[in-house]
């Protein structure tokens, strides 16, 4: 069975960090200091040693002084998706030589029930109940944990977010191309007040434009493969280009989508990876500054049927991406605003999967009554 153009768009849009419409609730504030989950505000926290050193690191650069972490239980990942398994064991180079490399799926396949809620409470938020974690409420809990790894350059900073939480909804309403037009439409429209970012344009390269770049598909059977691009812009600040290589595998209770950004898109002609600061001329309008090339970025998105409660679907999401100075001018801008947004985007999406399913019930049972 392959998932729809479009649902598979949706996925990688939920996946990407400021791909989507970012607009908080206008009571809410950007400024309260980022917390490392929902429970509880957490002080600004030192580089955890989380990172490990390029084999290559260049004249100009020396290795930090390697910092042995506790050992942690690697999840089995075999049968799994080849990107998310490359971002894992080998990891995301950034632009100074640092490698990042993503926590492995806190669901594994195939686990049963209590191995299920046992690996989720690893992750949900202190002071925190399974019951409350898994909750219908579309203001459930979730986890969410945004730390800054040290960088070799002052020119770039490093992130990476892991975020999971729960929806509950129908596996085939979730996957459907009717619940995923709501979710990929280009939003142009500028709110500098509320907007956390717009996205531009996206979408897929064609056969034939993956033929003239001499791209081919490199997935086996049950897999998925495409390279998608997008443009975005974030807080009014900056837009973004990106193209990644993103391929998608599914089990019968999974999905998986992982991506990392293509290095030979940085100097395309059409879908380059780069970054612009957006300036404002004489009467105040948005205008793009220089040009400049965008490199280390990688995520994946795993999507888990839970085996209790029912209907309940378990979302993680693990990121590492370089963010450079100029974005936001050497400011924790992203890192601070991301928890208001994070919480915002996860209760409207739980909203609208509540309401999608629904609404596919009640239809069913009109069908039913004639």
């Amino acid at each position: 069975m392959t998932i729809p153009a479009r649902s598979l768009l949706l996925i990688v849009l939920v996946a990407s960090v400021g791909c989507t419409d970012t607009t908080p609730p206008p009571a809410e504030r950007h400024d309260a200091p980022v917390v490392a989950d929902q429970a509880k505000p957490a002080e600004e926290a030192k580089p955890k040693p989380d990172v490990t050193a390029a084999t290559k690191l260049g004249p100009a650069l020396e290795a930090p002084a390697a910092v042995k972490a506790a050992p942690a239980a690697v999840a089995d990942l075999s049968g799994e998706n080849p990107v998310l398994v490359e971002l894992v064991e080998k990891g995301i180079q950034m632009p100074d030589g640092t490698v990042i490399k993503l926590p492995a799926p806190t669901l594994g396949n195939g686990m049963d029930a209590a191995a299920q809620k046992a690996a989720i409470k690893k992750i949900m938020p202190r002071n925190c109940t399974y019951e409350d974690f898994t909750d219908t409420s579309t203001q459930a809990p979730f986890g969410l944990k945004i730390k800054t790894p040290p960088s070799r350059n002052d020119k770039y900073t490093i992130r990476t977010v892991d975020l999971g939480f729960v929806v509950h909804g129908k596996w085939d309403v979730l996957t459907s191309d009717k619940f995923a037009d709501g979710f990929t439409k280009p939003n142009t429209k500028a709110n500098t007040k509320n907007q956390g970012g717009a996205l531009k344009k996206s979408g897929f390269l064609s056969k034939e434009e993956m033929a003239k770049r001499s791209l081919q598909s490199l997935t086996k059977n049950g897999q998925e493969d495409r390279y998608f691009f997008s443009t975005f812009s974030l807080f009014d600040m900056v837009e973004v280009s990106a193209t990644r290589y993103a391929v998608l595998s599914k089990t019968p209770n999974a999905i998986a989508l992982a991506a990392r950004l293509d290095p030979r898109f940085v100097d395309d002609p059409e879908y380059p990876n780069q970054w612009q600061p957006i300036d404002k001329d004489a009467l105040g309008n948005p205008v793009l500054g220089k040009k400049q090339p965008y490199s280390g970025a990688g995520f994946y998105l795993k999507i888990t049927r839970l085996s209790e409660p029912a209907g309940a679907i378990f979302f993680e999401f693990h990121s590492a991406f370089n963010e450079p100075q100029g974005w936001f001018d050497g400011q924790p801008t992203l890192r601070q605003k991301l928890p208001t947004i994070a919480k915002f985007q996860v209760e409207q999406f739980r909203g609208k999967l509540a309401r999608a399913s629904m609404k596919q019930e009640e239809e069913g049972e009109k069908k039913a009554e004639k």
